[in-house]
């Protein structure tokens, strides 16, 4: 976390919030919370309840020696984020076992509620990429939606994420019915990416999906109910992902074809059993998955968008000075900074400048002081009003 020479209220506010720390009010009175106030010509920290002041902590006629005081005392307390809200004990465990896997601390209470702390908040948020709190386990369809809503909200510029997605089929009926008239039956895995996820779409780097009805008018019953050819079942049986030679094909038997032909990205074909066959160039893999890690797998590559986005939302948080963004490596990035928080940078300005602008920083940190202090305002106002009372 940054360091300042001197601390006014609201850059303790903006420090507070990207340290995680939620127990607090700034310039004005909570509910069981800290509280820095101004009266008159000095400054108190108090401890607060229903909006009346039970206790004077300490009291300033110096705003930094104030806010030095009461971020030392907002840092002694952990600052409880309510992440999981659920309905059953099944559904909060697996949320559990994901924080056990990201190595965070949490809390698990008999009414299926899940906690964690401080700036672990930020890895859970980052890591779901939505809403919070949880209030039903996310299925790896369910969450490549959330995925995909977070690259449109965050990405309004299109730097990054050109994704057009169709609906999802949602009628087994029909997709049977399709499967029937064309003798194709596809893998359960690409069901249920057609069923739940999409029906085709353009992902950006990844390719055009083509519809179950592309996918059926573009490949032929014949080569897909062969078997596999001999190298190819070789690499299968040796379950290695290592990128081979490719003796020459662009279409084997017992592969069917899933991205347009023409894309310039990859050639991707799955097998009977759903496992995946990449071919770029001159080059091609066998992967094997099981169902779920098909879609963990294309859930992790639409998850690339979001690196860009989610190292500004970080940056624009921590507080960092832009010379001291290890990240901010160029005018691009800069650009996308710029116009996303609405500041103008010159077309001309070069990397060497973008690092050193103190005007930049200054800019930048005049809309952090007003625009974070929002964004907490209505996370708690949001939190206060649908949830039960959490400490």
């Amino acid at each position: 976390m940054w360091e300042v020479q001197y601390l006014n209220a609201e850059l303790l506010d903006l420090k507070l919030w990207g340290e995680g720390c939620r127990l607090y009010q700034i310039r004005q009175m909570g509910d069981d919370e800290i509280c820095l106030i101004q009266r008159d010509d000095n400054w108190q920290v108090v401890y607060t309840e229903r909006g009346a002041v039970q206790q004077l902590l300490f009291e300033f006629t110096d705003e930094a020696e104030a806010c030095e005081f009461m971020y030392q005392e907002i840092k002694r307390i952990k600052h409880p984020h309510l992440v999981g809200l659920f309905p059953t004990d099944d559904e909060a465990e697996q949320l559990c076992q994901v924080l056990t896997q990201l190595q965070i601390q949490f809390s698990h209470d008999p009414q299926g509620r899940v906690r964690v702390y401080d700036q672990d908040i930020f890895t859970v948020e980052r890591h779901f990429g939505c809403q919070l709190p949880l209030r039903k386990w996310l299925t790896v369809p369910e969450r490549i939606h959330v995925t995909l809503a977070r690259l449109r909200k965050f990405d309004p510029y299109n730097r990054y994420a050109q994704i057009t997605t169709n609906p999802p089929i949602a009628s087994e009926a029909k997709l049977s019915a399709l499967e029937a008239q064309h003798g194709i039956k596809l893998p359960e895995v690409y069901r249920t990416f057609l069923l739940e996820v999409c029906n085709g779409g353009n992902w950006e780097r990844l390719g055009n999906y083509w519809s179950a009805e592309e996918v059926m008018a573009n490949n032929s019953a014949q080569v897909w109910n062969q078997p596999l050819p001999e190298f190819l079942a070789k690499l299968k049986a040796a379950k290695s992902r290592d990128w081979l030679k490719n003796p020459g094909n662009q279409q084997y038997p017992g592969l069917l074809r899933i991205v347009d032909g023409d894309n310039p990205v990859r050639d991707l074909f799955l097998t009977q059993e759903g496992y995946e066959v990449e071919i770029q160039g001159d080059w091609i893999r066998f992967c094997e998955f099981s169902p779920e890690q098909w879609l963990k797998d294309f859930l992790d590559d639409i998850q690339y968008g979001l690196s860009t986005i989610e190292g500004l939302l970080d940056f624009l948080r921590s507080g960092e000075l832009i010379r001291d963004y290890p990240y901010f490596h160029s005018v691009n990035f800069a650009r996308l900074l710029a116009e996303t928080i609405g500041i103008d940078i010159s077309p001309e300005l070069t990397n060497e400048q973008v690092k050193m602008s103190s005007e930049i920083d200054y800019k930048i940190n005049q809309w952090r002081i007003k625009n974070m202090a929002m964004v907490v305002e209505h996370s708690l106002h949001q939190e206060n009003r649908k949830l039960p009372s959490q400490v």
